[in-house]
């Protein structure tokens, strides 16, 4: 995907969150990631946050209990285990974060297992908040 459509379909992806979600109380980055509460149809608050820098694919992370219910086929994800933070180290010795920077500032993310899905289309987004809704 080229930089400008990459740029539109990003920007289509935040509509979207924006119309769907609130704002966490983390808030946004201005370049790097979105930051949002999802409310399902149960009353549960479900931190996610979205990718939004211009260089990297659009990217979804959602707290892995939120994945359960997505299904096949709903893009490519990575996990990102709790136990593995901090695991590796810097030059200096000191342990690094190991995730996007971002989720520091999200209690509710910061530190639980994660899982990130690639967002390839936006009727792909469309059917991931779908199935969150749902839990």
């Amino acid at each position: 995907m080229s930089g400008a459509n990459r740029a539109e379909f990003k920007a289509a992806c935040l509509a979207l969150l924006d119309r769907l979600c609130i704002e966490h109380p983390a808030g946004h980055q201005s370049k790097l990631a979105a930051r949002y509460i999802l409310i399902s149809r149960s009353g549960e608050r479900i931190p996610i946050m979205f990718e939004k820098a211009p260089n990297v694919a659009a990217q979804l992370w959602l707290r892995a209990e939120h994945t359960r219910h997505l299904g096949k086929g709903l893009g490519e994800t990575r996990s990102y285990p709790a136990h593995a933070l901090y695991t590796e180290k810097d030059e200096k010795g000191r342990p690094i974060y190991g995730r996007h920077a971002a989720l520091k500032a999200m209690r509710d993310m910061a530190n639980a297992d994660l899982v990130k899905l690639e967002i390839e289309w936006i009727g792909q987004l469309e059917r991931v908040i779908g199935a969150i809704l749902d839990t």
